[in-house]
């Protein structure tokens, strides 16, 4: 998991979120089906944006795999209200989804990633995730299962890669590092599993202070981005 920004509400839903409360309300004291308004393709399209198409909770790609689910933080089966408000609205990939479904308990919350700041609640130490000394945090990993065996396997094949290239970076003669470190940086932005890279860099000396790169994809398409640490880090020595 990680900090996610909300991005503007899609000029659709604000047009239409009280219309769209109101005949979903109405469908479900009817028993009548309920319209899906949450699906709608500008609603979608801003939370890809939003979340660079990985899941809200276990960080994981979605696109290349599975159709990705839009996810009510709070429940539409239990806040109906809540069924268009676009700050109860993210992407979860479909096993998160299916594994926290209609579960939430206002006294022990799920960790938000755009409300909470995910490494005050969780420590991410090599491929699994810890909780910080947060019941919400152990609620939120047990619930969700975000140390289930396939996602310990995709974070270990991601710190396996990103330690292949700080190991090149380590070695390599002072022409090449910034080449290779702009790569290192790539893959942190890019990639999944974005707190477990963190911490992994944070322990190999790689600086990731607030400054601007020039991020090169293999596409030569440059990518200007704001590298934004989940803590402070500190300085490379090498």
């Amino acid at each position: 998991m990680r900090s996610l920004q909300k991005l503007p509400e899609p000029d659709i839903l604000t047009r239409n979120k009280d219309a769209w409360t109101r005949s979903y309300a109405e469908a479900i004291s009817s028993n009548s089906k309920a319209p899906n308004h949450w699906t709608h393709s500008e609603i979608r399209k801003q939370l890809n944006a939003e979340t660079d198409r990985r899941c809200a909770y276990c960080d994981s790609h979605i696109a290349n795999v599975a159709q990705a689910h839009i996810e009510h933080f709070r429940p539409r089966a239990k806040y109906p209200e809540l069924v268009v408000a676009w700050d109860n609205l993210t992407i979860a990939c479909p096993r998160c989804n299916n594994q926290k479904r209609d579960k939430f308990d206002e006294d022990l919350p799920f960790i938000n990633p755009l409300h909470d700041d995910p490494t005050a609640h969780f420590i991410f130490f090599g491929d699994v995730i810890f909780p910080a000394g947060s019941n919400r945090a152990i609620h939120t990993i047990n619930e969700i299962g975000l140390n289930n065996d396939d996602l310990v396997a995709a974070r270990k094949r991601r710190i396996i890669g990103i330690t292949r290239l700080v190991d090149a970076w380590r070695k390599a003669e002072s022409v090449l590092k910034e080449g290779i470190l702009e790569e290192i940086y790539r893959e942190l932005h890019a990639g999944e599993h974005q707190a477990t890279v963190k911490a992994l860099l944070l322990t190999s000396g790689i600086s990731l202070s607030n400054t601007r790169k020039t991020i090169t994809v293999r596409t030569s398409t440059p990518i200007v981005s704001t590298l934004k640490p989940a803590g402070e880090f500190p300085v490379a020595t090498s």
